[in-house]
């Protein structure tokens, strides 16, 4: 799926107040800390973006109690064999099992939870360039890239 469409449906379907974004990575592996930049640069737009440094866990958890309407956008770098930059857009059936996985609790039971309290999730991956640096927080020039084209369609 295009992200201009991707975009443009969920705006259709949802009121900003039912949107929810969670950024997930590490800032200091260089692309690996896409998503939480991500959420740093949409922030003041939107009032549910949160890192996975803010309870996440807790945040979900809120989320499968309640009875409302909700879409859960979960932004991360993914290795998924691209050029990198490249974004993908991608549902619980296409993300990879639950072993593979570098956070405290996996994006995938995430989204299965959301899912059984009848809440939309996606994942917006971009392939990282570079995740090996340690204490490296510049994202590379092409994920840099991918990030600001996703900021814009957003705000």
């Amino acid at each position: 799926m295009k992200s201009e469409d991707f975009i443009k449906n969920i705006f259709q379907k949802y009121k900003e107040d039912e949107i929810y974004f969670i950024g997930l990575g590490n800032p200091y592996r260089s692309d690996d800390g896409v998503g939480i930049k991500f959420i740093s640069k949409i922030k003041n737009h939107f009032k549910n973006a949160f890192t996975e440094f803010d309870n996440i866990t807790e945040i979900v958890m809120n989320l499968c109690n309640n009875n409302e309407k909700g879409l859960v956008i979960f932004v991360d770098s993914s290795d998924f064999q691209a050029e990198a930059g490249e974004i993908r857009i991608t549902v619980y059936d296409e993300i990879e099992d639950f072993g593979k996985h570098f956070h405290k609790i996996p994006l995938k039971l995430y989204m299965k939870l959301l899912q059984n309290a009848s809440k939309q999730t996606f994942l917006i991956a971009i392939q990282p360039e570079s995740i090996e640096e340690i204490n490296e927080p510049e994202l590379s020039n092409t994920v840099k890239a991918s990030l600001n084209f996703m900021i814009k369609q957003f705000i």
